[in-house]
């Protein structure tokens, strides 16, 4: 097969079947990474807890939150790698395709020197930083192996993208699925054989960054092989139109960052390790929650650009308004029973100490129903090519969180919960008022033409979590049968009432016609 026969292959338009198979297999796909993933960290997070103990424990969200700070690089420079990588391939220009590959590798390479410069700088000064509970010589290789891992993420990132263009996100979800199975197996037989510590995992850390990077290559070379390594055919021209598609990317990725990444650093210089250990174990259950969006968001984004090309404003309008209300009505479901049940859940999963935290979650874990459902604007925001003020908005988002973060952890009283309460509002404002109508007037409709769909998920949000209250309150939910059976109970009735009461009929035809059940769809 010739270069351009190979990358021309994928981005060639399918048929209606066609684009529903692969729809129907790349969700499916995702659905089950997230049943593997989400399966296995919720055994994980109380194992680690259980052999590290909450204080010790604590220190690997605030790691991870410290050097997410460095996402925002490696975000903004695979956005921009992806978009002019996908314009290459779909003109089935291999040797652009090639100038672009390597051109986004050279600047990857020295983002990454600055990144280990910075790491090591971060790494030094920890200890001065955040109040540690571990010996310094164990947090600061914790830190060095997340920093690493993270710099392997970024080049998984630039060797990843040929799946995105080509659709082939079951190939990414074997890669992940590998990745955090040795992450996992490396703890799990080490700590089988020596006392258990964070030299172990961040050891393991580093393990699984070389097979996910591993991963990310051999599919990369055998999906596009034509995509090798050679700096010497980057180009400065195309270097500077990454940089330049970057810059706001990253701009609005570091607002993003500044209201999920700095929980924890802001509890840990207010209220000490023991309560970052105890906050920290908390975060898996909203990040569950937005794998959930992951698993159908992204992949809404091609129909959004082709619609944007075709200069169907309605049908964009359609799908937008249709998307909210769905992903949104979706995620009242998981959202809400975390908070409804989060009481009892919390005393079987982590331990009787943490029930006490049900609130802290729920703050944490109710608002995504709603921030989360207008993720898919974003997309028609990139088409339309209005990030800049996007990006604006996330920055003004992100200092206003800080400040209020800051303002009620100090003067409120309400402990932990104030950093989650400020995060439920800030992420409120901008993602269920300023985004859509912002999103509303750049396609050039009403301004509550996004906000109105977003009653149906408050309504279900409400709905799920009384019903999963007031099941608390007659009943003793005291083992796991009990709860799942509970939840159950919950999860039926909430279908078949969210089905019938809170989707249009317009909402109910993209439903069948995902499935192919609707050929009007």
């Amino acid at each position: 097969m010739s270069s351009t026969s190979a990358l021309t292959q994928g981005p060639n338009l399918p048929s209606d079947a066609a684009k529903r198979v692969r729809f129907i297999v790349n969700a499916a796909s995702n659905l089950a990474y997230f049943v593997f993933s989400a399966g296995l960290m919720v055994w994980y997070v109380p194992y680690l807890v259980h052999h590290l103990g909450p204080a010790a424990y604590g220190i690997l969200p605030l790691a991870n939150a410290v050097v997410m700070q460095a996402v925002m690089l490696s975000d903004g420079l695979n956005t921009s790698a992806f978009r002019f990588l996908a314009i290459d391939m779909g003109r089935g220009d291999a040797a652009a395709a090639q100038r672009t590959f390597n051109s986004a590798a050279v600047l990857i390479s020295g983002t990454c020197l600055l990144l280990l410069v910075l790491s090591a700088l971060c790494v030094w000064l920890l200890p001065a930083v955040f109040h540690l509970s571990t010996p310094v010589g164990e947090a600061r290789f914790l830190f060095a192996s997340m920093f690493l891992t993270t710099i392997a993420a970024i080049f998984s990132g630039l060797f990843g993208t040929p799946t995105q263009i080509l659709h082939r996100f079951d190939l990414r979800n074997l890669a992940r699925t590998a990745t955090l199975a040795a992450r996992v197996g490396v703890v799990v037989i080490c700590f089988a054989v020596w006392p258990a510590n964070l030299w172990i995992v961040g050891a393991a850390l580093l393990i699984s960054a070389a097979v996910g990077l591993t991963c990310e290559m051999l599919i990369c070379w055998r999906l596009a092989p034509q995509l090798a390594f050679r700096p010497h055919h980057a180009q400065p021209d195309r270097v500077r139109d990454l940089v330049g598609l970057t810059k706001w990317s990253t701009i609005n990725m570091f607002g993003a960052l500044l209201m999920t990444q700095l929980e924890l650093v802001i509890v840990n210089l207010t209220f000490g390790a023991e309560m970052t250990g105890r906050y920290g174990s908390l975060i898996l259950l909203p990040t569950l929650v937005t794998a959930i969006a992951e698993i159908v968001v992204p992949i809404l984004s091609p129909e959004i650009m082709a619609r944007y090309a075709a200069g169907d404003r309605l049908g964009i309008e359609r799908l937008a308004s249709s998307a909210v209300r769905l992903v949104g009505v979706g995620l009242a479901l998981p959202a809400g029973i975390i908070c409804g049940f989060g009481h009892p859940f919390l005393s079987l999963w982590l331990g009787p100490a943490f029930a006490d935290l049900d609130l802290v979650l729920a703050l944490m874990s109710g608002h995504l129903a709603i921030s989360l459902s207008t993720r898919v604007l974003f997309y028609v925001l990139t088409a339309y090519n209005a990030v800049r003020v996007q990006a604006f908005i996330s920055v003004g988002a992100g200092l206003v969180y800080l400040g209020v973060a800051l303002a009620l952890a100090r003067w409120s009283g309400w402990g932990v919960a104030s950093i989650a309460a400020a995060t439920a509002l800030v992420w409120c404002l901008k993602n269920s008022l300023v985004i859509p109508a912002y999103c509303a007037r750049v396609v050039g409709l009403s301004p509550f033409a996004f906000i109105r769909p977003l009653a149906a998920p408050l309504i279900g949000l409400a709905a799920v979590t009384l019903a999963g209250r007031l099941l608390c309150d007659l009943y003793a939910l005291t083992s796991w049968v009990s709860l799942a059976a509970a939840v159950t109970l919950v999860t039926l009735a909430y279908g078949v009432g969210a089905y019938a009461l809170l989707l249009t009929g317009a909402d109910r035809r993209v439903l069948r016609g995902a499935v192919g059940r609707d050929r009007s769809a």
